[in-house]
């Protein structure tokens, strides 16, 4: 069982309580005051990491003459780092007091003499230096901001500011979309969003060492499948190196990068695969006509109920009627159980979870999702791989069990384009996963024909071993192209009357997907049937046969016969034949008749005389 990713970033909360010292009797509101927020984040490089300076500029009105603020604190989750601390008001420095209370780490102000009486202001400062809210991960860097809670309307405004001299980092997702970028500085103002999310850079390469463990338990040969990471619309790979060759790649109706292998009885073999895989912020232009093609033959199955995507409790659904509905629904009705990350689970499905809506992991979220967009005719589908995160405690939970994600996915038929969302990462990270995605998102397998299979990479274990190593690396592989045609099956000599059948193998013989490969046959006093046709996509190692028909032309005089293949352009094959009258081709064939009748006669008789 799939030992499932417990979400991007830990739910963190920054809570702002102010304590107030009231000199009248009298119930308190906090209506009372008015407050203004102004936070910025400094970034500034450090070795290979970033470290940023924050900022804490927090302006407290008071509304009425009979009460006043004596303090302020504010909570930070023991995972972010804090050195450095400093405070003050506008009358000097205060020496705050820190509180590590379970998995929070309070900070706690008074004022050295608060102002008092109506319309009077009350500034305070903090400072303090961060490591951990800024992150370079491979290519990119990823900004992960906390953001004030139960602030009601007072007026809130975030600024990041990037380091000096680096214009090379361009914002490319960012969640919620900020109000202002000039320069350096980024500016949101008053996010309604639990967390402002943003990433800096266009794309993101992660080499993957996987393990595939095969094991023959019978007692006659079989042959098994595992399925390597796909390319997909948001995902391009590198096949670096299978330590075995496989006996066949092809890809199925879902789009899934499967790799054959044989094995003997009681044979067990052990697969590497090196991989690199490159995910970008934006849809890649040459894969989005494959996969609308794509889509018009998956269409036929990807309404149907699965095993885990069926739902009889009909009613609690009766309302949802888009994709942002149901994914609404599905982050607000379901509660993450982190207990559950590290117990072998027992996949629930969408019904069961309902009945059970407090011990989610991403399995049940997806398959919620799945089983109400069905429901409700919106195409849609799982993905099963991995996310990548910088936080250690969502790493693989051991040295011996790997962990992976599961999000779905729905078709959007406006724009023609499959659409991934998480509500899971949304549920435990705060951060909106409809509306953007990000590049941390690995896709292992996709499940729209069948809601178990094939087995994502992790799952091809004979004991309780590591088998997934990912790394965020900064180098692009070399892309290695090359289409090779093989098992040409071509007759070089024909008559001028009959048809014939030619037939060979395009095989990408390169380390990534190839995709809209136009084949082209051309015949040169011979007229071909059937002489164009295009490939949508070829896998690194796939071969796909491309059969026509053929005869004999109207021939020039000194013109020679013969046919040429042409893959994406390139001139592969060039053969010439020879062609001869039909009437020479039936004699021929008369006379070897006559010759073999002639020959078994003398074989019997010589037989006979002895």
């Amino acid at each position: 069982m799939i030992n499932k990713y417990r979400g991007l970033f830990s739910k963190f909360l920054v809570v702002v309580l102010l304590l107030l010292a009231v000199t009248f009797g009298g119930k308190v509101h906090a209506a009372d005051f008015e407050t203004n927020y102004n936070v910025v984040y400094r970034l500034s490089q450090m070795g290979d990491g970033l470290n940023s300076s924050v900022n804490f500029n927090i302006s407290i009105k008071n509304l009425r003459s009979d009460v006043y603020v004596d303090r302020f604190s504010i909570s930070f989750p023991k995972s972010f780092s804090i050195s450095n601390l400093r405070s003050s008001d506008d009358n000097g420095e205060i020496s705050p007091t820190v509180e590590s209370n379970g998995s929070k780490t309070k900070i706690e102000m008074k004022f050295n003499n608060p102002n008092i009486g109506k319309d009077s202001t009350n500034n305070f400062y903090l400072n303090f230096d961060q490591t951990n809210l800024f992150n370079v991960n491979g290519n990119v860097w990823e900004v992960i901001l906390p953001v004030i809670e139960n602030r009601g309307d007072s007026p809130y405004k975030v600024t990041v500011v990037l380091p000096e001299g680096d214009g090379t980092k361009k914002i490319s997702i960012a969640k919620p979309v900020p109000d202002t970028i000039a320069g350096r500085e980024i500016v949101w103002n008053n996010p309604k969003t639990r967390t402002i999310y943003a990433v800096f850079g266009n794309n993101q390469l992660y080499e993957l060492n996987l393990t595939y463990n095969l094991k023959n338990t019978g007692l006659t040969p079989v042959s098994t499948e595992i399925a390597l990471p796909p390319d997909s619309l948001y995902q391009k790979i590198y096949v670096n190196s299978l330590s075995q060759k496989p006996t066949k790649v092809y890809q199925d109706e879902d789009g899934n990068f499967l790799a054959v292998y044989n094995l003997l009885p009681r044979e067990t073999k052990v697969i590497a695969a090196d991989i690199t895989v490159e995910l970008f912020s934006q849809a890649r232009d040459e894969v989005i006509p494959a996969i609308r093609n794509l889509f018009e033959l998956q269409k036929k199955y990807l309404l149907n109920s699965q095993k885990f995507w069926e739902i009889k409790s009909l009613d609690k659904i009766q309302a949802l009627q888009t994709p942002r509905d149901i994914y609404s629904y599905v982050t607000s009705t379901l509660n993450y159980s982190y207990e559950r990350v590290t117990k072998d689970n027992v996949r629930l499905g969408a019904e069961k979870i309902l009945q059970t809506p407090n011990v989610a992991v991403c399995m049940e979220f997806t398959d919620l999702f799945v089983a109400a967009a069905r429901e409700k005719g919106i195409y849609a589908r799982e993905i099963e791989g991995y996310g990548a995160s910088s936080d250690p405690q969502l790493r693989p939970l051991s040295l011996s069990s790997d962990v992976l994600h599961a999000w779905p996915e729905f078709y959007d038929e406006e724009i023609d384009l499959w659409r991934p969302v998480d509500p899971t990462w949304e549920n435990t990270s705060g951060i909106d996963y409809f509306d953007s995605f990000d590049l941390n998102h690995i896709v292992f397998a996709i499940h729209g024909k069948k809601s178990d299979y094939p087995l994502p990479a992790g799952m091809y274990k004979v004991e309780n071993s590591k088998d997934i190593e990912v790394t965020a690396v900064t180098d692009r592989p070399e892309d290695k192209k090359e289409i090779a045609l093989q098992k040409m099956s071509l007759s070089d000599k024909i008559s001028d009357k009959n048809e014939y059948v030619g037939r060979f193998f395009v095989t990408n013989s390169g380390s990534s997907y190839a995709w809209e490969i136009p084949v082209e046959i051309i015949g040169s006093s011979i007229n071909v049937a059937n002489g164009k046709t295009n490939i949508l996509s070829l896998a690194p190692g796939e071969s796909r046969e491309i059969t026509f028909k053929y005869r004999a032309g109207e021939s020039k005089k000194n013109q020679p016969a013969g046919i040429k293949i042409y893959v994406a352009g390139d001139n592969l094959y060039e053969s010439r034949l020879t062609i001869f009258p039909y009437v020479l081709d039936i004699g021929l064939k008369i006379v070897g008749g006559l010759i073999l009748i002639t020959g078994a006669f003398l074989i019997v008789r010589r037989g006979r005389l002895r």
